[in-house]
């Protein structure tokens, strides 16, 4: 997780070039676990810029997944309404139903549009959020501002030493609630965006604040059920977030991307089902 140094006040950060005494190595060297990113970490985000352009690309993926599938859809509206026409499935011996018919082509039309156009713009925000998850780490990016917050709420500073405090499991929870709430309602990581690709940034991080969350309490839950435990200290939550959070939120928006998907189908399928079933019974009554 990278956690900038000049916010947790690590001894000898603002030293560059000077040789820092024995005792000052010691203490920085203690410190750094919770407050120094390990060297492999340090690019795995370079950002706001690398997160803002992903912003910016995510309205061209999700425009490009919702007329896609809503064109398909459309033809899809066209073709089975002449189907059902050519076979009778349509058919009712009501003699203006003949010209009134065409009404059905222009809901099939506008159904299979709507149903899979709005199913590629799910399944594009899903794909947007997952890209930006797996390969630009906003979930990392949220838990670091998740923590800052959370760190200053409870201290009125991040410093390592509020880190290392054990708290109330209750109290922790509160303050990560109001940390993400705080985090998901700014503009934080949104610099340089406008627009549609703006709006889909923030619903994202929306969305993922809310898995991460989630995820956060049941973790808070797991370690106090298995360390036995009623405290529990920011850092320590932080190391297990690192370890555990990407992998449960990627299932999570991989879940509802799907659901959304089927629902979405699974609509346009049932209005263009309707019909012929609905008038069959009409002929047989």
């Amino acid at each position: 997780m990278v956690a900038p140094s000049s916010d947790f006040g690590i001894p000898g950060a603002d030293t560059v070039g000077s040789v820092p005494s024995k005792s000052e190595q010691t203490r920085s060297a203690a410190a750094t676990p919770l407050t120094q990113p390990a060297p492999e970490q340090r690019g795995s985000f370079t950002g706001v810029g690398s997160l803002a352009r992903a912003g910016a690309a995510a309205a061209a993926t999700v425009a490009s997944r919702a007329l896609g599938l809503g064109l398909l859809g459309l033809i899809l509206g066209l073709v089975t309404f002449f189907v059902e026409r050519g076979t009778g499935l349509l058919a009712h011996p009501w003699e203006p139903w003949g010209s009134l018919v065409y009404i059905l082509l222009l809901a099939y039309m506008a159904a299979g549009a709507v149903g899979l156009g709005a199913a590629g713009m799910w399944r594009g925000i899903g794909r947007v959020a997952m890209n930006l998850v797996e390969e630009h780490k906003l979930c990392q990016r949220i838990v670091e501002r998740v923590f800052e917050r959370a760190a200053i709420l409870a201290a009125g500073a991040s410093t390592p030493e509020i880190l290392r405090k054990p708290l109330p499991i209750q109290t922790l929870r509160e303050l990560l609630s109001r940390a993400i709430t705080a985090y998901a309602t700014s503009d934080d990581d949104e610099q340089g965006l406008r627009g549609l690709s703006r709006a889909i940034l923030r619903r994202l991080k929306l969305r993922v604040c809310l898995q991460v969350e989630t995820k956060l309490i049941e973790l808070i839950g797991e370690e106090a059920r298995d360390q036995s435990t009623m405290e529990l200290t920011l850092g320590r939550l932080r190391e297990l977030a690192e370890k555990e959070l990407d992998g449960r939120v990627m299932d999570a928006l991989d879940g509802a991307r799907n659901q959304q998907a089927l629902l979405w189908g699974g609509l346009t399928v049932g209005v263009l089902v309707l019909p012929p079933i609905v008038l069959a019974l009409l002929r047989q009554a």
